[in-house]
């Protein structure tokens, strides 16, 4: 007997996390040396994370998006002027969820000092059961306090640090606006002590200004402390910078430094879960009928989806061959009474510019790109 071994070629999940702030705590902390009060006191209303771990399978096996219940070996760490240790369950000034969908959040019940900053370290990781490969997911939030007599801006956005976006039901432009804020003052309108920056993390990590690339289709217009996109050319996610300058005597810097206000946004376009049925189709048809016309009917949480072949494909097979494509295709008649009739249903993903073989933007005209999905 010969043998041969043959494995399923997985497509890789694609990975995405954030440590969000739950509630209206925030991490910036101000405090009064006068009067000894901390804005906001973790004592007694604690500051909550929770660090959002996500996976895309395109392959559709694993069907949830957040997987923080199914995490493993879980671990956060406390850094303080350079000291690293792990957060024990007998430390006080901590409070870690250890299950169910908000496994890993942690409630923060201690002050930072002035000068002397909060890092914390998460760590966790996943098995891709697919594959049985560990998947790490690794991320630090920095809790400081300032002096509230002199009390550094605060940025800003209404935008989450991670945002949905369903192609099906969400509006295809996002304003996303920031504010600043110095002390109680609120400073975004007063343009002469202020400057907002945009930018966007390109794929190498480095950031540039948003709209400053040539293939920037998703950046709308950027104007002042406004930025509007088209969330269909994000591609699968994109992250957006808001840094700001600020003084108080009205001569804000020109370009933002590490040490500015900065505030962060990624948009993350993603499919609410759905099913499908073949409709149109009666179980018997009349002799001499050429052709039929069975359709794909798509349903989600609400019920049909009626603009649903807009993000997906329909490939239809008999047995295993393709015999047409689309929602309601015209088949012989001898495809479907002589076979199994199937569809099967594929997202057609995010537009993305057509390019030659060597790279370069195909161009419709002198200065405009073609887009397709």
């Amino acid at each position: 007997m010969k043998t041969k071994k043959i494995e399923v070629n997985y497509k890789p999940l694609s990975v995405h996390m954030a440590i969000n702030e739950v509630g209206s705590v925030s991490s910036l902390q101000t405090y009064d040396a006068v009067t000894g009060i901390f804005e906001a006191d973790y004592t007694l209303t604690p500051l909550v994370l929770l660090p959002q771990c996500d996976v895309v399978d395109k392959d559709g096996i694993i069907k949830e998006f957040n997987i923080n219940s199914s995490l493993t070996n879980l671990k956060w760490y406390e850094i303080i002027d350079g000291k690293r240790i792990l957060i024990e369950t007998t430390n006080t000034g901590y409070e870690i969820t250890q299950e169910g969908s908000n496994k890993g959040q942690i409630k923060v019940k201690k002050n930072a000092a002035l000068l002397h900053p909060i890092t914390l370290d998460f760590y966790a990781e996943y098995l891709d059961t697919r594959t049985n490969q560990i998947i790490v997911y690794r991320q630090s939030k920095l809790i400081k306090c300032i002096n509230a007599t002199n009390a550094n801006p605060l940025l800003t956005l209404d935008s989450e640090s991670t945002h949905l976006y369903n192609p099906w039901e969400d509006p295809v432009q996002q304003t996303i606006v920031a504010t600043l804020m110095a002390g109680e003052t609120d400073f975004t309108g007063v343009s002469a002590k202020r400057k907002f920056f945009w930018y966007k993390r390109r794929e190498n990590g480095t950031l540039t200004l948003a709209g400053s690339d040539e293939f920037d289709l998703d950046v709308v217009s950027v104007n002042d402390n406004v930025l509007v996109i088209d969330r269909e050319a994000i591609g699968e996610k994109e992250t957006y910078i808001c840094k700001a300058t600020f003084s108080p005597d009205g001569s804000p810097a020109a370009s933002p430094t590490d040490a500015d206000p900065t505030a962060t946004t990624t948009i993350v376009r993603r499919l609410p879960n759905y099913d499908y049925d073949i409709t149109n189709l009666p179980n018997r048809i009349a002799p001499g009928t050429v052709t039929v016309n069975p359709k794909v009917v798509v349903i989600g949480a609400k019920g049909i989806i009626s603009n649903a072949m807009q993000e997906l494909k329909a490939t239809w097979y008999k047995d295993s061959t393709v015999i047409g494509t689309g929602e309601s295709p015209s088949l012989s008649a001898n495809n479907v009474t002589s076979g199994l009739l199937g569809v099967d249903m594929t997202d057609k993903g995010n537009y993305k510019i057509l390019t030659t073989s060597d790279g370069k933007a195909i161009l419709a005209s002198a200065d405009k790109v073609i887009i397709a999905k």
